[in-house]
């Protein structure tokens, strides 16, 4: 018989798991090495100013229909972006750079470009890169963005490509030592599957032991992907999980999406509670380890440990909201990899997405105890 969810539904219900966040995560751990991929954006960034809201600024296109309209915003400028090369940075900052991370990714035509060199350069460990970067424009409101993206290079990032790109002995080499393996934007990556598939078969080819790299998975918006790809994604997804400690990580609007794949229609459900049954289900029917919901206000976590829902530190105004999903999934994986169970690992995702929002970078261990702390205290500030 299945365990009822825990849902904790504040901050002072978590005094234990606070406890138990700070005490596993001020013990030293062994350096760590892994692999992050495979996507690559140069994301422009856009503040409307005028209507501030996407609740606002929807209606006001829908009326303009047809004829035409303006509104006031501000560029803020471009950087470099992608959720794997977002996911890598906030790897290397989480552990205060003690960690060795390689990107494999579409960073540039033949050689990195200056912009990945630049932010990536002096944090990873080595970069390799398969194709041309795709390009977003990221409309910024107070309550969410839209990303406007142009794709086209996103299907020269296959299999052969990287084999060919990084070379058989250097990808063997990094795979032999690897404790982690992190796949991200699979939505986006027309032949991503295949190369996750491909990665955790030389695994077991190189002997490394079952269970012993943590493989994390974000899908990232995938609706554009016809079901024949979801079905193929998730057959790949045993295979992989018989090697591999896995993590299926999905903010909640993806969650509904795949809900909708096993026939469950979960769209406008945003309660703790809904939101736990969700995971639950969605474990049930896909073959993984660890599946993991995060809507803006919290997260959920499904795992033969049971559900559990962890709320978080819920910013209403964040100063940046691109790379939030990004910095909540590699505060997960971290955790992850110190051993935290389900709740501890939804905090330690909580705090790193909250901090990263309120002030743009990403958060260290020592950074999640201090926010903890002003978020018990009631004294969270919307900037850091």
């Amino acid at each position: 018989m299945a365990t009822a969810p825990i849902i904790y539904p504040n901050v002072a219900a978590l005094a234990d798991v606070i406890d138990q966040f700070k005490s596993q995560s001020a013990t030293t751990q062994a350096r760590l090495s892994g692999l992050c991929g495979f996507d690559g954006f140069i994301d422009t960034f856009v503040r409307l100013q005028t209507p501030a809201s996407m609740a606002e600024f929807g209606p006001k296109v829908a009326a303009a229909a047809g004829i035409a309209a303006s509104y006031p915003a501000q560029h803020l400028g471009d950087k470099f972006g992608g959720n794997g090369p977002l996911f890598a940075a906030a790897m290397h900052d989480i552990h205060g750079g003690a960690i060795d991370v390689t990107y494999i990714g579409a960073m540039g035509a033949g050689e990195v470009l200056p912009i990945y060199q630049e932010a990536l350069g002096h944090k990873l460990k080595r970069l390799y890169t398969l194709a041309a970067p795709a390009h977003t424009t990221c409309l910024e409101f107070t309550d969410g963005k839209v990303m406007l993206c142009d794709m086209a290079t996103c299907a020269q990032v296959t299999w052969e490509r990287l084999l060919e790109c990084v070379g058989s002995a250097a990808l063997d080499a990094e795979l032999k030592t690897a404790s982690f393996i992190s796949a991200v934007n699979w939505g986006k990556l027309p032949h991503a599957g295949t190369i996750w598939s491909q990665l955790a078969q030389r695994l077991a080819d190189l002997g490394v032991p079952a269970k012993q790299v943590v493989f994390f998975m974000d899908l990232a918006e995938f609706e554009t992907r016809p079901m024949s790809d979801r079905e193929d994604l998730l057959a790949r997804l045993e295979p992989i999980t018989r090697q591999c400690r896995t993590m299926l990580s999905f903010n909640l609007k993806e969650a509904w999406q795949m809900g909708e794949v096993f026939g469950a229609d979960y769209h406008g459900r945003m309660e703790p509670a809904a939101v736990t049954e969700l995971a639950d289900l969605l474990r049930s029917c896909i073959a993984v380890d660890r599946v993991i919901i995060h809507p803006n206000s919290g997260a959920a976590c499904a795992s033969a440990s049971g559900t559990v829902y962890v709320p978080g530190p819920f910013c209403r105004e964040p100063l940046i909201s691109t790379g939030a999903g990004d910095n909540f999934g590699a505060g997960c994986l971290a955790a992850a990899l110190r051993g935290f169970d389900d709740a501890t690992m939804l905090l330690a995702g909580n705090c790193a997405s909250g901090h990263f929002v309120r002030s743009g970078r990403s958060a260290t261990f020592p950074d999640m105890v201090q926010l903890l702390d002003a978020w018990a205290a009631d004294s969270l500030a919307e900037r850091l």
